[in-house]
């Protein structure tokens, strides 16, 4: 079980990875235990992601059932989280980084916790329809530039890769995310 502590110290890590401070790795656990307990991220995060999805389900002009809709939305959320990682242990492998595999992933998670903190409430309030359409593209923009941003200094620091090399992971991240959630909306519709 995780500690509160715990929890704490690896926001706080993430956050200064965030203002892109390298010091930040230090305040993680980077042990096999400290590796599965930066998946409670996950958890972190549900709550405010099933807001989400709540509003969207609401806005739906023809609704699929409620609980078909979370739990095609739920099995979605749990292969974005684990998808990557696995990935990432054949590649840190294929480029002989793979002595920094449990190092990357936990900073990943941890970061995932601030980067959706950003993103989902503009998601949120767009979806509620408080913003425009125009304001939340805009927002959307900025925080998903921001968002590349800090995912490319987390890889890049956690890694200890080149910039091209951190920049070419960053890519395969999106691309991954986007192709789970093109089969998600495929499922729901």
């Amino acid at each position: 079980m995780i500690s509160l502590n715990e929890v704490f110290t690896s926001l706080y890590g993430a956050y200064r990875l965030a203002r892109l401070d390298a010091g930040g790795l230090k305040f993680f656990d980077i042990t096999d235990q400290g590796f599965w307990r930066s998946f409670f991220a996950a958890v972190l995060v549900a709550p405010l992601y099933l807001i989400l999805l709540l509003i969207r389900h609401s806005n739906f002009p023809d609704p699929i059932p409620l609980f078909r809709f979370i739990a095609l939305e739920a099995i979605a959320y749990v292969i974005a989280w684990v998808a990557f990682p696995l990935l990432m242990a054949s590649l840190t492998r294929l480029l002989e980084r793979d002595e920094f595999y449990i190092r990357y992933i936990v900073a990943y998670n941890w970061a995932a916790v601030l980067q959706n903190l950003l993103y989902i409430p503009i998601a949120i309030l767009a979806a509620a329809g408080v913003l425009s359409i125009a304001v939340s593209n805009t927002l959307g923009l900025i925080a998903l530039a921001l968002i590349v941003v800090y995912t490319w200094f987390v890889t890049r620091t956690a890694l200890e890769v080149a910039a091209g090399m951190a920049a070419g992971i960053v890519g395969l991240d999106f691309m991954l995310n986007v192709l789970i959630n093109v089969f998600a909306e495929a499922a729901i519709k």
